[in-house]
């Protein structure tokens, strides 16, 4: 019997959506990356064109092999030092990295997708638009969040176990003596690592029948500016302690930063322990004791996702082990 499906590049879309079971049309949307098709369609579609060996006019203007790394901004140091490792790891790879940036509610993301042959797509963010994920799994591209739990259920994720590493941070504090811990932190969102560092606080505090005193929590973004801002509104509010724990770095630096205005030395009259252990952790004046997250594990686990080739019903979640580092910051408390 004579095969009658031309092959290379005698395919065209129609022969594509004719073998796919799909119209045109919906061939040439999954193409421009214009709108969004199931993610059925899209494997549907891409199995077909491998096995008739077709390459789409749009796609033959792609150069190599791109990562996209997607972020709201490049605010947080942690970011910096996760573009930095990949940087740094994407040569053995042999892929190309490109940065994008979004906003809640824009489109222009997709522009990127229609124009570059993104192989796979890192994200940072756990408060990413669940819009743009569904759009970017359409195009039956793999995604990665590293550094915290996935919204989605299609994504896979490296991160350290929030909860535990909060509670043994609390643990860590109250072992130093120290009862009234000012814990300074993100906002609280479903079941992120913000939520879940909450419960391991509040767990290690009821172990040692420490009370959960509402002046003691104080939230915002997780940057320098509030560290220091929060810290300085508790203080001009005189509630009283003895340590810190903010769960980023830079709110621990901000934290330090208003303590020593007020002329609070750290760590002689307040400890203050962050998370997250950036690299200017350790240049910091003092050296941060902090949380300790695996950064180059966590990049090398996400670049490997993508050199993975059969497909998954649900996500993988790796969770790597964190450590505290102990540096200048914290000491033990000898005002009780």
């Amino acid at each position: 019997m004579k095969n009658n499906v031309k092959q290379g590049n005698s395919v065209t879309v129609r022969d594509i959506a004719k073998t796919a079971g799909v119209s045109p049309a919906t061939v040439s949307r999954y193409y421009s990356g214009s709108t969004v098709v199931s993610r059925e369609l899209a494997s549907r579609i891409e199995d077909v064109s491998e096995k008739l060996g077709y390459v789409h006019q749009h796609k033959r203007r792609k150069e190599g092999r791109v990562i996209a790394v997607m972020l709201p901004d490049l605010e947080l140091m942690f970011y910096r030092d996760v573009l930095r490792e990949i940087f740094a790891q994407l040569p053995r790879y042999q892929y190309r990295m490109v940065i994008i940036p979004y906003e809640k509610g824009e489109q222009d993301y997709k522009r990127f997708f229609s124009e570059m042959n993104i192989e796979g797509v890192i994200y940072l963010d756990e408060e990413i638009d669940s819009e743009i994920l569904r759009y970017i799994l359409s195009k039956n591209i793999r995604t990665v969040m590293c550094g915290g739990p996935a919204t989605d259920n299609k994504s896979e994720m490296v991160h350290v176990n929030d909860m535990l590493a909060a509670y043994e941070g609390m643990k860590y504090l109250i072992q130093l003596h120290h009862e009234r811990i000012l814990i300074l932190s993100d906002y609280s969102n479903k079941l992120g690592s913000t939520f879940q560092r909450l419960v391991g606080c509040k767990k290690a505090m009821e172990e040692f029948g420490l009370p959960i005193v509402e002046d003691l929590f104080a939230h915002g973004k997780i940057t320098y500016e509030m560290g220091y801002r929060l810290t300085k509104k508790v203080l001009d509010k005189q509630v009283d302690f003895s340590a810190i724990f903010a769960f980023s770095d830079e709110m621990a630096m901000g934290a330090i930063r208003a303590l020593q205005e007020s002329g609070i030395q750290v760590p002689e009259d307040v400890s203050v322990l962050g998370f997250d252990d950036i690299s200017f952790s350790e240049k910091y004046n003092p050296p941060l004791t902090t949380i300790h997250q695996p950064i180059q594990e966590f990049v090398t686990q996400s670049l490997n996702f993508f050199l993975e080739k059969e497909e998954r019903n649900k996500n993988v979640d790796i969770i790597f082990p964190f450590r505290i580092i102990e540096r200048s910051s914290c000491q033990e408390n000898r005002q009780k």
